[in-house]
């Protein structure tokens, strides 16, 4: 019996300077992780991406046993073993001889990272065969790579063999170029129970590991990357099911918005946190095996997989990206290291407290920056990561570029409202161009935006120092989400923030949640992600807009809630269940409106009782 072989060209595997060593690759042993405070750790399933890895090439003639099911199968699974990821690969199983390759097709060929082909003499004299190699040359042409073809010698082949033939044939000269595996006696093993088989799957699987560590270090995010959520998919995530979410949705307004509103309960907080989850990838074992098993759908150990999926693009050039994290009961988190968004792009994230405090928080100085940047969100008493910039013993910590950025972005934001004063050692504020008070000492509203503004800042400091110089705040990219951006403000901020972040911040990708009514007046309907369970995918489409609806309808119509208070609807309920009219009083609070005082109202109802006396007969 025959090992296989990695080939140049036609030679074969008598020749055995081109034969592999019979030893199984060796497997990366990874490091054992701090374990949690808890007994069990959820495991975090992460995959580089939910699209599959390879696209099996094959004749359908070939797979009438069903062999290369179980070809895929089995190397799908000693891939999972090497790497610790569970990686798919696409076959198309209702191929037909003969036919023109389905356009359908397309979209999984694209998908797919690697190529793996199965060569047999039925392979080179089919047309979809053949039409799939064209494709795959093209795409190693555009994507400036030379390692995506895996082609497999599954039976002898004469194009595979004779000189004379492959210069007849530019393909079969092209194919046999590259490294292949040759498996023209292992086919007829047991992929399961055959040792020799068992060691060829292996190096297979090894082969395609290396390859994707070169692909993954060779496409590493660009510094200069700014990428957007596209699309996110949960499952079994928290209170949702399934959950598919659209942030790309065209906008008549400037900036990419979204704003997610709903009752409380209804899973707004839930989507922002598996948003960090899903963006985190391995670096979310850090958040606590206790906090990502609360993660977890009810059902408890016994339940379902969780998953995040998140579709990604790039700004400037439009590639896309996808991540899959699966949060399973089963053990630790994997620790493979995998590309990440937050390499090139920004995000942040800002709990509903966003809190501010005189003593420093070092609770999570053991997380790295980039789950820092989001503790606020998980743990409501967290400090902000960049909350000692705006105390007034921490100014040595100022970057060069952070203050006068700050300042900008302040004075555009607010206007005449706040403004920083940047005086000596210490950074203080004024409010309504009086009280130069230091930060702790702002009103909420004021304070919890200073606190996430200025984090802002220094995130995108540290982040791009050469752009922070410009000191510009228009130039800062990133992914922003806030919980109850209104959070504390005075409705008349409430009712300007949004258009004015629009304005100043526009590079910025910004993703919400909201109870208030002034917020939501000025979002498009495709930027409103209204959550409710009883709609279809819990998510109820907005037939209109609501840019020109007054506070009172969107409470109505959006919100379902009455814009008048419980009180009077309580007073007039009791009125009526014991069978009184309503009295003088009642009717004098009914009448009374902004354009209407209590005293006039007094006034207008003495005068209809006079009328109504006057017309008894």
């Amino acid at each position: 019996m025959s090992e296989p072989s990695f080939g140049n060209r036609f030679d074969m595997p008598d020749n055995p300077e081109n034969k592999l060593t019979d030893n199984v690759p060796s497997v990366p042993v990874y490091p054992p992780i701090q374990m949690d405070r808890e007994w069990w750790y959820p495991i975090l399933h992460l995959t580089v991406t939910h699209n599959p890895i390879a696209f099996l090439s094959y004749a359908a003639v070939d797979n009438r046993d069903g062999s290369l099911n179980e070809f895929r199968e089995e190397l799908s699974r000693e891939l999972e073993v090497q790497t610790g990821i569970r990686y798919s690969i696409f076959q198309d199983t209702e191929m037909r001889s003969g036919d023109l390759w389905p356009e359908r097709l397309a979209e999984e060929f694209e998908k797919a990272t690697f190529f793996i082909a199965i060569l047999t003499p039925s392979y080179f004299k089919s047309v979809p065969c053949r039409e799939e190699v064209t494709r795959v040359y093209e795409k190693e042409k555009r994507l400036g790579r030379s390692d995506l073809i895996i082609p497999i010698y599954y039976v002898d082949s004469p194009p595979f063999n004779d000189a004379s033939l492959r210069a007849n044939d530019p393909l079969a000269e092209a194919i046999a170029s590259r490294q292949y595996a040759d498996w023209r006696e292992l086919r007829f093993e047991s992929l399961k129970n055959s040792p020799q088989a068992r060691r060829a799957l292996a190096r297979l699987a090894s082969d395609i590991r290396q390859r994707m560590s070169s692909h993954l270090s060779e496409t590493q995010f660009s510094s200069d990357d700014c990428w957007r959520i596209e699309r996110l998919s949960l499952k079994n995530f928290r209170c949702f099911e399934d959950l598919e979410l659209n942030f790309r949705r065209p906008s008549i307004l400037e900036g990419e918005w979204t704003c997610i509103a709903g009752i409380n309960g209804a899973g707004k907080t839930s989507i922002l946190q598996a948003i960090c989850i899903g963006l985190l990838g391995e670096r979310a074992h850090e958040l606590g095996g206790g906090l990502l098993g609360r993660m977890r759908r009810e059902g408890g150990a016994s339940g379902p997989r969780t998953e995040i999926n998140i579709v990604l693009s790039e700004a400037r050039s439009r590639d896309t990206r996808t991540t899959l994290l699966q949060i399973d009961e089963k053990g630790l988190p994997r620790t493979q290291e995998t590309w990440s968004v937050q390499n090139s792009t920004l995000v942040v994230a800002y709990g509903s407290t966003r809190n501010l405090a005189s003593e420093q928080d070092t609770s999570l100085k053991r997380l790295s920056p980039e789950v820092q940047r989001m503790s606020s969100l998980f743990f409501p008493l967290a400090q902000l990561a960049s909350a000692e910039v705006l105390l007034s013993d921490r100014r040595r910590i100022f970057s060069a570029q952070f203050v006068p950025l700050f300042t900008s972005l302040v004075r555009q934001v607010f206007e005449r409202e706040l403004e920083v004063l940047d005086e000596m050692e210490t950074l203080r504020f004024a409010v309504m161009g009086k009280d130069h008070i230091e930060a702790l000492d702002l009103p909420d509203g004021f304070r919890s935006s200073a606190a996430w503004l200025a984090d802002l800042c220094a995130a995108w400091c540290a982040k791009q120092p050469e752009k922070a110089a410009t000191a510009h705040p228009e130039d800062i990219e990133a992914i922003v989400l806030i919980d109850e951006i209104d959070l504390h403000l005075h409705p008349s901020l409430q009712r300007e923030l949004v258009p004015r972040l629009r304005k100043v911040l526009p590079k910025v990708q910004w993703i919400v949640t909201t109870h208030s009514p002034l917020v939501l007046a000025n979002f498009d309907a495709n930027e409103i992600v209204a959550l409710d369970r009883d709609c279809d995918g819990n998510v109820r489409r907005l037939d209109r807009q609501i840019l020109g609806f007054s506070s009172d309808q969107i409470y109505q119509w959006l919100m379902g809630t009455q814009p008048t208070g419980e009180a009077i609807e309580n007073i007039l309920q009791n009125n009526e269940a014991r069978g009184e009219p309503t009295d003088d009083a009642v009717a004098e609070l009914l009448d009374t409106s902004p354009r209407v005082s209590e005293a006039e109202a007094r006034e207008r109802m003495k005068k209809l009782k006079g009328t109504i006396e006057r017309l008894k007969p």
